[in-house]
């Protein structure tokens, strides 16, 4: 499994979808955290690598957070010509599904940054190795600080499908497994 030799240029998903009703008028505190952790990277991306003028946003939300998104990343210091957004909400395999299907026409893929909240790294990791392997990635995390039982029910919704690379390891694994008790075996009267 390759990794392509050269990136050309960054992009920063920014995963603002929440499901905190009736806050339409402002960005949840969680979210805002995520933002924060994304205007951050977005400066070190800036001031480090040599291909810094090719860095796009991209914000996961629905619209009306989305455009409060926005306005924040914009007061941040963020040139409104670099942020993208979807309208509508997706779950975090959905986006790197969204994602991958414009990263496949490119000979020479961004480097990809996803920005979250620290418990979506399991869910990042199972996309990821199902689907992204072959793409330079990598998980920028951001607290959370709500009640556990709030975080539980969103990351319900969250929860990812298992693709066919976790198949192909499972059955890559009992191979092994059953090879080596072939080999040496339990019994050692044998």
């Amino acid at each position: 499994m390759s990794q392509p030799h050269f990136t050309d240029g960054n992009l920063i998903i920014l995963f603002g979808v929440h499901t905190e009703s009736g806050v339409a008028e402002t960005v949840p505190n969680h979210v805002e955290e995520r933002i924060r952790v994304c205007v951050d990277l977005f400066r070190i991306v800036k001031t480090s690598k040599p291909d810094r003028d090719n860095t796009l946003i991209l914000v996961v939300a629905d619209s009306n957070t989305g455009q409060n998104i926005k306005k924040t990343l914009i007061k941040g210091g963020i040139d409104e010509g670099v942020i993208l957004s979807t309208d509508s909400t997706m779950t975090v395999e959905q986006t790197f599904d969204y994602v991958l299907k414009f990263m496949k026409k490119r000979a020479n893929p961004p480097y990809i940054y996803f920005v979250g909240s620290v418990w979506h790294k399991d869910i990042y990791d199972s996309a990821i190795f199902s689907k992204m392997n072959h793409y330079q990635i990598r998980f920028e995390g951001a607290p959370d600080h709500r009640p556990v039982n709030d975080v539980a029910r969103e990351k319900s919704l969250n929860t990812p499908t298992r693709g066919v690379g976790y198949y192909k390891d499972k059955l890559k694994n009992k191979t092994v497994d059953m090879v080596l008790n072939y080999i040496f075996p339990d019994d050692k009267n044998r």
